[in-house]
């Protein structure tokens, strides 16, 4: 009985372990996905969809200036999807 559950055990970590080296060579984007969508921050977004990315330019203490740029989801030639500056903005504080 103890050879049992003892080969049991076995197979079911070699199962499980398996699994584990599936899990983390598979990639969380599918295949061709930069031809259907632009990703930004974790969440896909569709062609011609914008993005407003604002942030400090911290270069020197003494200045505080924001910087806002406006990006757009663009098909390139070669039919990917990629993200294209729009237009940029800074603001001293």
């Amino acid at each position: 009985m103890k050879t049992i559950t003892f080969g049991l055990a076995l197979a079911l970590l070699a199962s499980q372990a398996l699994a584990q080296q599936m899990l983390s060579t598979a990639s969380p984007i599918p295949d061709g996905a930069e031809s259907r969508f632009c990703y930004y921050d974790g969440m896909a977004y569709s062609e011609d969809a914008f993005v407003l990315m604002v942030g400090d330019n911290t270069v020197t203490n003494t200045v505080s200036t924001v910087q806002e740029r406006l990006l757009r989801c663009h098909r390139d030639n070669d039919g990917t999807l990629k993200w294209k500056p729009q237009s940029t903005f800074s603001t001293n504080n």
